[in-house]
């Protein structure tokens, strides 16, 4: 669960950090200031690539986590499983007791792998939605401010010609 937390903290701190776009982009309006720079959207991607990149190493960390743990399971059964075959059958029917009991306690822990891997792909999943809604809300934005600037440079040309 603790993986599938940080990817919405992500997305919601991308949300977040995305809302003083259009603030910035209404400034830069009135100030007849327009154009984006290479420079500015290379940061942008640069940014963009970076969140990306932490988000797929915390999940990568978790899943080997998850993995480290199941195998620590399994050895341990194991482990259990040669000493019971060399106990004398007296302590054979407690021996067994404890053992269902770990295998359950294992097959409870992988269910709840197998659920949270999958509750990994939908936050993935919901990261890529939110990229792709954000790329094309920043390429309507872009649009608007060529044609913004179109329109105020005819406007200042025929100022000049007057």
């Amino acid at each position: 669960m603790k993986p599938r937390s940080r990817t919405y903290g992500l997305a919601i701190i991308a949300f977040f950090a995305f809302l003083a776009i259009p603030a910035a982009l209404a400034q830069a309006t009135e100030c007849q200031d327009l154009r984006w720079s290479q420079d500015q959207l290379s940061k942008f991607d640069t940014t963009i690539a970076s969140l990306q990149q932490d988000a797929a190493k915390q999940l990568a960390a978790a899943r080997q986590a998850l993995e480290d743990r199941l195998s620590k399971f399994n050895a341990a059964i194991a482990s259990l499983e040669q000493d019971f075959a060399k106990q004398r059958t007296a302590a054979r029917a407690e021996a067994e007791a404890a053992l269902k009991e770990l295998k359950d306690v294992r097959d409870a822990f992988r269910a709840k792998v197998k659920e949270a891997q999958a509750n990994m792909t939908d936050g993935q999943v919901a990261a890529n939605a939110f990229r792709a809604r954000v790329d094309a809300y920043l390429d309507a934005v872009k649009a608007d401010i060529d044609t913004r600037q179109a329109v105020m440079q005819t406007q200042f040309t025929r100022l000049r010609s007057n």
